[in-house]
């Protein structure tokens, strides 16, 4: 299960480092992948496994059977959850460019979620 968590610090650096680098498009898919992965390693910790979806409201509804405040979290940022999802795809097969603003928030997002969920991970 600890290479899911090391997955998800692999794809948070490559996310940062993409943003650095000024390819915001990656720095999305970068940490989409992060973020999926940081939740699937909770899930997989605590209850022995994880959904094989990319859906966050999924991931985020399973989190909420173990910990309270986690679809207040996922309501709070849905639409940057969404916004991930889409990018998920994307970026990957149509080219799809986002701006420094949007990966901005995106990284901050990562950084909440860790500040959140820090006794978890």
């Amino acid at each position: 299960m600890e290479y899911l968590k090391e997955n998800a610090e692999y794809f948070e650096k490559k996310a940062r480092e993409a943003f650095e680098e000024g390819v915001y498009n990656f720095t999305l898919f970068f940490a989409e992948q992060a973020l999926q992965l940081y939740i699937k390693y909770i899930l997989v910790k605590t209850i022995g496994d994880y959904p094989k979806t990319h859906s966050f409201s999924t991931l985020f509804q399973i989190l909420a059977e173990i910990i309270d405040s986690a679809y207040e979290f996922y309501d709070k940022y849905s639409e940057l959850f969404e916004l991930l999802e889409d990018a998920y795809i994307t970026v990957r097969y149509f080219g799809r460019k986002y701006s420094k603003t949007t990966a901005e928030k995106i990284l901050r997002l990562i950084d909440e979620f860790k500040e959140v969920f820090d006794k978890w991970l």
